[in-house]
């Protein structure tokens, strides 16, 4: 097998060689001048993983306690230790009672992550849901809860990912739907929840 070696200017070379298979290969070359690229010049792709949740479900929560939304988890495996992953968060639903006193979070694992310092008996989390229109069992519209953010796990091993609630009072949760579940009517909304996760330098 014959190859062509282009020396650099001042150090290095580019070798060219002939497949090893029967055939004629042609490589055409561009008649401007320029710069060879080179693979290790092309940024690898990113990596995005995402659960995206359509199914309507309810799930039991324990008074100030973290807990792990049914559904809403994901797992990425970062290439390098250096390397960074964004969380975002996308969550529709309701509480069984008033839900002026919740968070949410995110864990990686069971380590909670992106929360502020705790302070005495307060709830600590990074956000909390936006409310649209609330009466349990009459016409109300899901809320909502939307936030993220930038974990540095620095690891090469696969990683999981949560998104978490805490509530003051024993209630129940309900994802993608109204508290009302069996009233069949245009006022009680079905939605959908998502975890995403993106590898970022």
């Amino acid at each position: 097998m014959s190859s062509i070696v282009i020396a650099g200017n001042t150090s290095g070379a580019i070798t060219i060689a002939a497949p090893a298979e029967a055939g004629l290969n042609t490589l055409t070359l561009p008649a401007s001048t320029g710069t060879v690229a080179l693979t290790s010049d092309i940024p690898a792709p990113v990596a995005v993983v995402q659960t995206h949740l359509i199914t309507a479900s309810s799930q039991s929560l324990t008074a100030d306690t973290t807990t792990n939304m049914t559904g809403l988890s994901a797992t990425i495996t970062p290439s390098t230790t250096s390397k960074r992953i964004k969380v975002s968060v996308r969550w529709a639903g309701e509480f069984s009672v008033d839900s002026h006193n919740c968070v949410f979070g995110i864990k990686r694992g069971s380590t909670a992550v992106g929360n502020p310092a705790a302070v005495g008996l307060r709830s600590v989390g990074i956000t909390t849901s936006m409310i649209g229109f609330y009466s349990v069992n009459n016409d109300s519209t899901p809320e909502t809860a939307i936030y993220s953010y930038v974990d540095s796990p620095a690891t090469t091993s696969a990683t999981t990912y949560h998104a978490t609630v805490t509530h003051r009072a024993a209630v129940t949760v309900y994802h993608n739907q109204t508290v009302d579940t069996t009233t069949n009517s245009d006022s009680r909304e079905r939605l959908t929840s998502s975890i995403t996760l993106e590898e970022v330098d």
